[in-house]
Formats: C-alpha cells, sequence, structure tokens
C-alpha cells in the first residue's frame, strides 16, 4: 500500500482529476439515490398502503361528502374510512389573542382517521373527545404557541378558528408521512352539508382501506358501479370515469388537491437515469486513467511476479487500492452532500414561489441511519472492484521480461482508453443536447400567450369570506396614486380552479372551466373579444370560441337564466366570444379543459371570488411593497393577525412562478451537464498529456525525418476528433429519444429542435479540440534533439 500512495504522490495531476471526478458524481448519486428513496418511503409510509385508496375520477381527486357512508353501507370489503377537507387556520383566536397558524391550514376529518392511519398518535388528550362535533386536535407547534398564551393543559379549553368554536379534545403528533404538515385536525361532523346531494364534485377527498386479498379489479367494479349510481352516467361521462387510486399512485399524482405529499414519477426516473449517467462518466475516467496509468507501475508489478507473487495476489492488490482510494472518495463526497443538501432541496422543490399553499413536498434528508451506513458501505465495496477489477486484470497480463526488455511501450496500445474517451463523450452529448432542449421548452412554456392583458395587472388572492371583507381592502388600495382601477373575481388565465357544468337545451351537459368576476375585473382581463353580442354586462357569460361552438348556442341565445349560476354568479345573456384562453399552466402535462367561460356578476353575488386584480401605471418593487403593507394593515385591523395571502404579485411574475419547478429541474439537469462536461474534459485532459508524453519520442524522430509541428499537431488531435466524432454518432440517437421522452410531458411543447443535436455535437467537439490542442502542441513544439537525448 505504501508503493501505491507514493506512486499517487509522483502523479499528482491523475490522482486530483480521478478523486474530483468521483467525489463529485458521488455526492450527487447519495443525494438524488436519497432523495428517491425518501420518496418512496413516503408513498409506502402507512403499513397498509397496499390497501388503501382514494375516491376519484380520470380528471380529478375527491368526489362529495356522502361517499364514506355510502361504501360503508355497500361496499362489505371496506374496514375503514376518512373523508377529508383542507380548511383554514389563518385567523386563531384563544385566551382573549388572535394569531394566526403555523401553516396556515388544517384538515377535517373524519374521527376513523386514526383507525385509518394507526401511525398518527395523540400525545395527550383521547379520541373519544375527538367524536364531539366541536372537538378539534391540535398539532405539537400551533400547542406549543397556544401553550405560551395559557400555561397548563390546552385539553377542554375553547379555540375559535375563523367563525367557528371549537373545544380542543388532545395534541396530536407527527401525522402520517403521507400527509402535509397542518395546524390542526377537526371534526368533519362541523362541515356536513345541508341536503344530502351528488350534484358536485372536488370538494372532499375520501380515502379507505380494504380487507387483505380484496381483487383490485372487483374492487374497482364495485365502487364504479356504485359511484355511478349515485353521481348518474352524465357525471361518469364529464368526468371521464370514476375510478380508485391506491396510495403509491396517489403519491405520484399530478390531480392531488394538496392535503398528501406528491412526487413526480417523471422527474424521479430523469434524475436517477441522469445521476447514473454521471457516475458512468466519473467511473469511465478512474478506469480509463488507472489504465494509462497502469504502464507507469509495470516494473514493480514485475518485479513482484519475481519475487513470488501470482497474477491472483496483482488482482487483489490493485482491487484493494481501488477500494481504499473509493473509499475516501465517498468520505470526501459524504461531507459535500451534507453541504448541498439545501440547495438540492431548492433545486428539487415543486413549490411556485409566493404560493401561500401547503408545503407538500417530500424534503431531502442527509441520511445516516444505520441502513444508509451499510449501503454506503456496500457502494464502496462494489464500486472500488468494478473500478480496480479491468485495471488489475490488464496489470497481472504483463508479462515480467516484455516489461524488463521495455517491449510493454511498444505493444501498448491503448484499445480500453479509446473505448471510455467514446463512452464519456456520448454522455457529454447526451447531456448538452437534453440541458439545451430542456432550456428550450422551458423558454416556449414562459412565451406562451394567454390571450389577455398582462402587463400592469397586480393580482392578490387571499381568505376573505363574502364582498364586505373584499371592498374594505379594496378601498384602502384604491386610495393609492399608482392604482387605476380594481376588480374583483376569482380566476386568470393558465391558472382556473373552477368548473361548471352546464345544463344545455338538449338536457346535454358541458364542463366549462370557469372565471367568476364583476365588470371591472372582467375589464381588467383584456380579453381578445372576437365577437360582442352587445348584451348586458351584468349577468352575461362570455365563452372562448371552442366553448361557443361545441355549446352550439346563438347570439341570440338568452334562454339559460340562471343555469349558468355557479358561488353565486348568474348569467342571463350570452354576452359574446372570445379568443380562447388557456385554462391550465403552461408546464401542465394535460392541456386542460378548453372551453373556458367568464361570468360577469354583480361582485356582491360572488361567494368565493376573494381575488382582486388592480390595475396600475407600472410595476415597481415599491408598488408590491405598498400594496402588501395596506394587506397586512387590513389584517391586523380586522383579525389581529398578520398572515400571507394565498397568491399574489404582478400577473407576469405569477406565470412565471408557475414553471419554478420546471425551471429548478432544468438547472439541475444543467449543473448534472457541466458536471459530466468537466469529468469528460478532465479525463481527456489527462489522457492527452499522458498519450503526448508517450508520443514525445516518436513525435521528435518524425521531425527530424521532415515533419514540421504543424502536421504533427493535426495528426495527434486528429486521432481525438475521429473518437469524439463516433461518440456524437452514438449520442445523437440516444439524444433524440430522451429529448422526446422528456417533453411527452408537457401539452404545450416545442416543434423543430433538430438543430439542437447538431449544435450539442459541435459544442462538444469544439471544447474537446481545444482541450486536446493544448497537450498535443506543447509536445509536437518539444526539440527533437533535446527529446532523443533522454534515450
Amino acid at each position: 500500500m505504501r508503493s501505491y500512495l507514493k506512486f499517487l504522490s509522483r502523479n499528482k495531476l491523475y490522482t486530483a482529476i480521478e478523486a474530483v471526478g468521483l467525489a463529485v458524481s458521488l455526492a450527487f448519486v447519495i443525494l438524488i439515490g436519497s432523495y428517491v428513496v425518501q420518496q418512496y418511503q413516503v408513498a409506502h409510509g402507512t403499513p397498509d398502503w397496499k390497501r388503501t385508496f382514494v375516491l376519484g375520477t380520470n380528471e380529478f381527486i375527491g368526489l362529495t361528502y356522502w361517499d364514506k357512508e355510502e361504501l360503508e353501507m355497500n361496499i362489505p370489503e371496506v374496514e375503514a374510512a376518512s373523508r377529508f377537507i383542507l380548511t383554514s387556520s389563518s385567523v386563531l383566536s384563544f385566551g382573549g389573542e388572535m394569531l394566526s397558524g403555523e401553516t396556515g391550514t388544517g384538515m377535517a376529518v373524519d374521527p376513523d382517521f386514526f383507525r385509518l392511519f394507526p401511525e398518527s398518535r395523540l400525545l395527550e388528550g383521547s379520541l373519544d373527545a375527538f367524536q364531539a362535533k366541536d372537538a378539534v386536535l391540535l398539532g405539537r407547534p400551533l400547542a406549543q404557541r397556544l401553550q405560551q398564551i395559557e400555561e397548563g393543559s390546552l385539553v377542554g379549553k375553547s379555540l375559535r378558528i375563523g367563525e367557528n368554536e371549537y373545544v380542543i379534545a388532545g395534541i396530536v403528533g407527527e401525522l402520517s408521512p403521507f400527509f402535509s404538515p397542518v395546524d390542526l385536525l377537526s371534526n368533519i361532523a362541523m362541515n356536513v352539508p345541508a341536503e344530502k346531494a351528488f350534484n358536485s364534485v372536488g370538494s372532499v377527498m375520501t380515502m379507505f382501506r380494504v380487507r387483505k386479498d380484496t381483487p383490485r379489479e372487483e374492487l374497482d367494479a364495485k365502487v364504479s358501479a356504485l359511484l355511478e349510481t349515485n353521481y348518474g352516467p352524465v357525471w361518469g361521462d364529464q368526468l371521464k370515469g370514476f375510478q380508485t387510486w391506491r396510495m403509491d399512485e396517489l403519491f405520484f399524482c399530478d390531480k392531488v388537491n394538496g392535503m398528501v405529499r406528491h412526487g413526480n414519477r417523471m422527474t424521479i426516473r430523469l434524475l436517477s437515469l441522469v445521476v447514473i449517467l454521471l457516475l458512468l462518466s466519473a467511473i469511465f475516467n478512474y478506469v480509463n486513467l488507472s489504465l494509462a496509468l497502469s504502464g507507469k507501475r509495470a516494473r514493480e508489478m514485475a518485479m513482484r511476479r519475481l519475487l513470488g507473487e501470482d497474477r491472483s495476489g496483482i488482482v487483489r492488490r490493485q482491487i484493494s487500492e481501488s477500494i481504499l482510494f473509493t473509499a475516501v472518495c465517498f468520505v470526501a463526497s459524504l461531507v459535500l452532500a451534507w453541504l448541498l443538501v439545501p440547495t438540492m432541496n431548492d433545486l428539487l422543490s415543486t413549490q411556485e414561489g409566493q404560493i401561500a399553499i401547503l408545503d407538500d413536498d417530500v424534503k431531502l434528508r442527509f441520511a445516516l441511519t444505520p441502513g444508509a451506513v451499510f449501503a454506503y458501505l456496500s457502494g464502496i465495496l462494489l464500486l472500488g472492484t468494478l473500478c480496480g477489477l479491468l485495471p488489475a486484470w490488464i496489470s497481472s497480463r504483463y508479462k515480467p521480461v516484455e516489461i524488463i526488455k521495455g517491449m510493454l511501450r511498444r505493444n501498448s496500445k491503448m484499445v480500453f482508453s479509446k473505448v471510455f474517451i467514446i463512452a464519456q463523450h456520448v454522455l457529454s452529448v447526451l447531456l448538452i443536447a437534453l440541458a439545451l432542449v430542456m432550456e428550450m421548452q422551458m423558454k416556449h412554456m414562459a412565451a406562451r400567450p394567454t390571450h389577455s392583458q398582462v402587463a400592469n395587472r397586480y393580482y392578490l388572492e387571499f381568505d376573505a369570506t363574502g364582498y364586505d371583507q373584499m371592498k374594505l381592502l379594496k378601498d384602502k388600495v384604491e386610495q393609492m396614486p399608482f392604482v387605476k382601477r380594481i376588480g374583483i373575481g376569482r380566476g386568470l388565465p393558465g391558472m382556473i380552479s373552477m368548473v361548471q357544468t352546464i345544463k344545455m337545451e338538449d338536457e346535454s351537459r358541458l364542463s366549462v372551466p370557469v372565471i367568476l368576476c364583476d365588470t371591472t375585473y372582467f375589464d381588467l382581463l383584456g380579453l381578445e373579444v372576437l365577437e360582442d353580442f352587445h348584451h348586458p354586462r351584468l349577468h352575461s357569460i362570455w365563452l372562448g370560441e371552442t366553448a361557443f361552438r361545441t355549446a352550439q348556442v346563438s347570439d341570440s341565445s338568452t334562454v339559460f337564466p340562471r343555469k349558468f349560476g355557479i358561488n353565486g354568479a348568474r348569467a342571463e345573456y350570452i354576452g359574446g366570444i372570445f379568443k380562447d384562453i388557456p385554462t391550465r399552466p403552461a408546464s401542465a402535462d394535460d392541456p386542460g379543459d378548453p372551453h373556458a367561460s367568464v361570468i360577469v356578476s354583480w361582485p356582491e353575488e360572488l361567494f368565493f371570488a376573494h381575488c382582486l386584480l388592480i390595475e396600475t401605471v407600472g410595476e415597481e418593487k415599491d408598488y408590491q411593497q405598498q400594496i402588501m403593507a395596506a394587506y397586512h394593515e387590513y389584517r391586523k385591523e380586522q383579525f389581529g393577525v398578520e398572515d400571507q395571502p394565498w397568491r399574489y404579485g404582478f400577473l407576469r411574475d405569477l406565470y412565471r412562478m408557475q414553471l419554478e419547478p420546471v425551471r429548478r429541474t432544468v438547472r439541475l439537469m444543467e449543473l448534472f451537464m457541466l458536471l459530466s462536461v468537466l469529468i469528460s474534459l478532465l479525463g481527456l485532459l489527462a489522457m492527452s498529456t499522458y498519450f503526448a508524453d508517450e508520443n514525445t519520442k516518436q513525435i521528435a524522430v518524425r521531425k527530424v525525418f521532415g515533419s514540421d509541428v504543424t502536421h504533427e499537431t493535426w495528426r495527434n488531435v486528429r486521432s481525438y476528433m475521429i473518437l469524439v466524432g463516433v461518440a456524437c454518432l452514438i449520442g445523437i440517437p440516444l439524444a433524440v429519444w430522451a429529448a422526446r421522452l422528456y417533453l411527452e410531458r408537457f401539452s404545450y411543447r416545442i416543434e423543430g429542435y433538430g438543430w439542437v443535436f447538431a449544435l450539442a455535437a459541435a459544442i462538444s467537439l469544439a471544447i474537446a479540440f481545444g482541450t486536446v490542442l493544448w497537450q498535443t502542441l506543447k509536445a509536437a513544439k518539444t526539440n527533437p534533439a533535446i527529446e532523443l537525448k533522454k534515450e
């Protein structure tokens, strides 16, 4: 081992390149590997995940309040079930003081929640007390805040949430890891609808556990039949079919409503693939350099063979040296991984900037559990063996006689090194092309037209009940000198969260994503009106061109009084037609329903239109600061708390924030691409240095016989360019396949991007040429007389 350490110290450049490449790539393997494992741990976080399901449709998760009792009465396989409704905890009153919750959110659940998820346990109180209609269970962080107001046990004390009074039944510890953190759990009995009806969907999520060995096909058939009976065939057709989602399926579903954590299977697969390629690049680099340098230790191996060490001993020695080197690099990679955890969490986040929603991300944690340590040690042994096996096998085949006679240098053709150089550059071309495609796709989505006004529009969405509360903030903001007009409504192009099913004259139904607003809000939207039917603006519905064409109505159709009503808004006239607007974010995998509409009504009639659209004279940062200051002042005056709104910002910033999850993935991919290219180039630099050193004598002889610097430089550079060219021919088809696979996840995607692959090949060739030229030119300029004197 001492001879190995001495050898490394004599070849510092090669050692540094091997160590840096391996340590950096291992750090990201540890991070991404931990992230993937932790994602699947959450997806399988409850012991009975294989037989726990949620009701939904092919469109979204969640139906109505009454599904739980229908399941329990009609499907005997159901063991336990619970409903879930997302609630607000932004305004709390306790002990005479007003405060806001830690997360601003809570969940209304059935007491059976604890049967369904027994890993969620009470720290204080009793589940019997939670049976009461007005019972509430506090999360530990909120309980600690309340105990600062009143000492002693909180159980039995009163807590006001919004307009409702509750009694604290206990304190709950960590919920199942499947759920996002919330401030409290309230009894869902407080949210019972006035009548039992199956006329709306999406408001309640119902999860249930079935008996062991229940066939999935039979379960799905029974559930679908029950739901079709309750909701009717029309609802089933509109929602594109009812179905169940198992817990792991729900975790990787993009239709989750925020109460549960979720992951992106496509992103996990992409990151896993890329980080494996990055590791392969580092391994190729390590093996390549080890093979090249094995000749420098040939005399040492020859002496060991002459002193009696057999071939198996040479193999064991070099594999043990490789494992030692890998272990040192692994320790360095662990330190680097620990330092990079915050950065990686930022890059892996799916949150859209300022939007104050539940934190449903699965955070990356640096794990040093017994299981993780065992995996790390196994990885060191496996990786060290793989990296050292080929160089050890090559070294064991050296014949001592050939080494002593100096024949090794003449016989060495470095076939393996050329193969590894090609493999490394295949990965580089692949990642360069993929990074360019991802960057183009992101810019393409950012430039998607909304067919509406974006400039000088500020949007503020917050927790408010009724027009009176909205008007208080509206009046306060209207006094600002830079504010021109303010409208009240809900929804924007690309951000429509409400859907109305229209019952038309022929009894057919049309599902319509809808924006609710008053007349000012409608004007501020700045939709591209294609035709105005000149009916009264109030109580009118404006249809996108696709919705108008599908509904088969005319400009004189005023025969739908109140049939378009939703959340208090009603439409008696078809006001006109506007150019279709997007209904979902540009990054969505589903383009969404194209049948967009806008209902214009009195603001007093809009029950849940809790958004202000503000026209400003510009988009200065100071304007946002003043608007937010007015918002916090309003919340303090009315509720005694200063909480954050749900969504706020200038429209161009909000559209940009919608793409933040994609942007972070692109930045992560670009980071991996740069690392892969850097590792490849460092390896190419080391190999060109090695080959230049090996070929110096040959170049000197050629120059003696009439060759010049230019000819020798080009002759040696050309051999590398041929290798990189072969890598491009292999890498481009792989890049085309990977790009298509990536773009499939987007409904709004780029076309005509074939030139990107030619650019990726050109970039790879240019970088490789510049890297090799330096060392080759240095060798070609060597004085033949000086070099030949060394022999």
